[in-house]
């Protein structure tokens, strides 16, 4: 009889190499993560919502088909994640490492009103789908294969706006990854038995093209609140979500992981 965390064959390469799906992969930390994973020897396929972006990517990472493979999707549109889920099965089986970064963050209109006043339904609506529901469903269509093959690694990439009081963020996003600090908790619980952990790294502010430079004043105010004097970087979220990825980590589920510079602490 198999025990949790035990492998078959279909997760097993050489050595520690894995089949890795990371969503919002194009850009920022998503593609931190992604260049990560292929360093550490993973055969990894991302998702990201424009195809341009999609493109510069891939053509950044630079490598060859049998290690690297992208398409634009919409993680809210559950037949399209079926059938790039179903593509990357074919191409190399089944997927033992998944990273949910994909996400969405409105800016605020006006900074003289509550965001509350100025959150429509749609607004609401469209994060909770993007940051809470596209990991949920993901999780939900990845585990029946990570059950058979007692083994996987679940890592949802969250934020310190889902941690403690939101400063930059809108209600909207502050709910969805306060929610996937949950719903990593309720996953944990429930895939243990199989083997399977279920992490959630929560990023401080992170400089990208995403977060803009430095001297934004946004940036700049941010600056001031974080005790280790600097920004994050991508690369060093990206060396968290490697560690959960990795078989070293399998004591660990049910973890939010604060990669914040002191910002934060549980």
């Amino acid at each position: 009889m198999l025990e949790a965390g035990s492998e078959t064959g279909k997760v097993r390469a050489q050595g520690d190499r894995r089949v890795a799906l990371v969503t919002g992969g194009a850009r920022g930390i998503g593609l931190g993560i992604v260049r990560r994973l292929l360093a550490d020897g993973h055969q990894v396929a991302f998702v990201a919502t424009r195809a341009e972006h999609v493109k510069r990517a891939v053509d950044i990472l630079g490598r060859p088909e049998d290690q690297l493979y992208a398409e634009r999707i919409d993680v809210t549109r559950e037949n399209e994640v079926e059938g790039f889920v179903d593509r990357i099965r074919a191409r190399w089986g089944d997927i033992a490492i998944v990273v949910n970064n994909a996400g969405t963050s409105p800016k605020r209109v006006n900074q003289d009103a509550p965001w509350l006043s100025q959150t429509s339904l749609e607004e609401w609506a469209r994060v909770i789908d993007v940051n809470l529901n596209g990991p949920f469903f993901l999780t939900r269509l990845l585990a029946p294969a990570m059950i058979a093959n007692r083994y996987g690694r679940i890592i949802n990439v969250g934020s310190l706006a889902g941690r403690a009081i939101p400063i930059i963020a809108g209600p909207h996003y502050a709910a969805s990854k306060a929610g996937l600090v949950g719903l990593t908790r309720a996953a944990a619980r429930d895939l243990a038995p199989y083997g399977i952990t279920v992490n959630c790294v929560a990023p401080g502010r992170i400089l990208s093209d995403l977060t803009g430079p430095p001297e934004a004043s946004v940036n700049r105010s941010a600056l001031s609140r974080i005790p280790v004097g600097r920004f994050g970087t991508a690369e060093e979220v990206a060396h968290v979500v490697a560690f959960l990825a990795s078989p070293m980590a399998g004591f660990i589920t049910g973890a939010t992981v604060d990669v914040t510079g002191g910002e934060f602490a549980a």
